[in-house]
């Protein structure tokens, strides 16, 4: 048994059904906080994301412009989910991969009732003060263990 927490199968693509983790330092935690058996990593496609900035002005209006990230910000957030693991006391996951979550039993269809149902799970019992990565971790863990116990 590996004690590296990122160890996990490498798939060429991700099944059919598993969710797409998010690309932030919450999303990396709930990987983790899953683990090995109920996480699989797939090589990223090209980085030439896109994204949308949007410019919100004081009368309310908003201005919408497509964007593709830079690898300077695409280095930055990599190195912000970093960050985020290193507060958790998390060693970095490893760059170049897209990862996947094997969807629990009693989660409702779509990415979004997942997502909501881990933070509901994991914030539950904590005081709003404690909503810091090293003190989300366990409970993430105990959260996404119930999970999948069904």
């Amino acid at each position: 048994m590996s004690n590296n927490p990122w160890e996990c199968e490498e798939l060429s693509e991700a099944p059919a059904g598993w969710i797409p983790a998010t690309e932030n330092g919450w999303g990396a935690l709930v990987v983790w906080a899953a683990g090995p058996g109920n996480v699989v990593r797939v090589p990223a496609a090209p980085r030439d994301r896109h994204t949308v900035v949007v410019t919100h002005y004081p009368d309310g209006s908003e201005h919408r412009e497509p964007s593709m990230l830079s690898d300077a910000e695409l280095e930055s957030i990599d190195d912000d989910i970093d960050a985020y693991l290193d507060d958790a006391g998390l060693p970095p996951r490893p760059r170049g991969y897209d990862w996947f979550i094997r969807r629990p039993q009693n989660t409702g269809p779509g990415d979004d009732a997942f997502w909501a149902a881990v933070w509901s799970a994991t914030a539950a019992s904590l005081p709003h003060e404690a909503m810091d990565p090293s003190k989300l971790k366990s409970p993430a863990k105990d959260a996404l263990a119930r999970m999948y116990q069904g």
